[in-house]
C-alpha cells in the first residue's frame, strides 16, 4: 500500500513587474509594486520514498530546485534516483531555467529529474502573437539528455513509463558497488483524457 506524505513549500513566489506581465496579472496585481506569495514558512523537510528494490524517489518543490540550501545537501548526500520536482512555472523547456537546474543533478548525484507545471501556468505565460506551448513536463537523465513532455489538445494528463537498469558505479577511492546502483529511463509517454472532464479541465483551446 502507497504510503501519503506531504513536503511543504519552502519559499515563497516573488511576483514582480515581469511576472505579472509574462502571466497577464495586471488586471489583479499592481505592475509598480512586488508581491509575495501569502504562505506560512515551515521548517525544511525533504522525503524520500522507496518505491522498489534499490530505487528511491525524491520531491522538490519549486525554489528548492534553483537555491543552494539544505534541502539540497540532505538530497546530494542520499542520491536518489528520481527526483520530482513540482512548479509554479512555464513551459518545461530544456533552455529555461529548470532544465539548466535538472542538469546538475543529473548529473551530480546522477539523478533522473521529471519537472512539472500545471497546463493553467504554461497557458497563462503565452504572450499574445507567441506560438502555443504545451510543454508540462521535461524529463533529464545522465545519459539520454532531456525530453519535453507536451500535453496535445483535448487531452488531460501524460502517463509515463519507466525503465530501469543496473550499473555501476565507484567511490572516491574506486571501490565498486557491484551493480548495487539503479538507473531510471523514460521508456513511453502516452496522453491520457479525463471520460468526463469538468468545465475547467478543457484543455481544447
Amino acid at each position: 500500500m502507497l504510503q501519503a506524505w506531504s513536503q511543504a513549500k519552502h519559499h515563497r513566489w516573488r511576483v514582480d513587474r515581469n511576472q505579472i506581465t509574462r502571466y497577464h496579472l495586471g488586471h489583479a496585481l499592481d505592475p509598480s509594486r512586488n508581491w509575495w506569495e501569502k504562505i506560512e514558512i515551515k521548517p525544511r523537510t525533504c522525503n524520500f520514498y522507496v518505491f522498489r528494490d534499490g530505487a528511491t524517489l525524491a520531491a522538490l518543490v519549486c525554489e528548492d530546485l534553483a537555491r543552494i540550501e539544505p534541502v539540497q545537501a540532505a538530497l546530494r548526500a542520499v542520491g536518489p534516483n528520481l527526483v520530482v520536482v513540482l512548479l509554479m512555472d512555464g513551459p518545461q523547456m530544456e533552455q529555461r531555467w529548470p532544465g539548466k537546474y535538472a542538469t546538475v543533478l543529473a548529473e551530480d548525484p546522477g539523478s533522473s529529474v521529471l519537472t512539472l507545471t500545471s497546463f493553467g501556468m504554461v497557458q497563462r505565460s503565452a504572450m499574445p502573437g507567441q506560438q502555443d506551448t504545451c510543454q508540462v513536463g521535461l524529463w533529464r537523465e545522465r545519459l539520454a539528455g532531456a525530453q519535453e513532455l507536451k500535453l496535445p489538445k483535448g487531452r488531460h494528463g501524460l502517463l509515463l513509463t519507466l525503465s530501469s537498469a543496473a550499473e555501476s558505479c565507484r567511490s572516491l577511492d574506486g571501490r565498486p558497488d557491484r551493480e548495487a546502483t539503479i538507473r531510471l529511463s523514460l521508456s513511453g509517454v502516452r496522453a491520457v483524457s479525463h471520460p468526463d472532464p469538468p468545465e475547467w479541465a478543457d484543455t481544447s483551446a
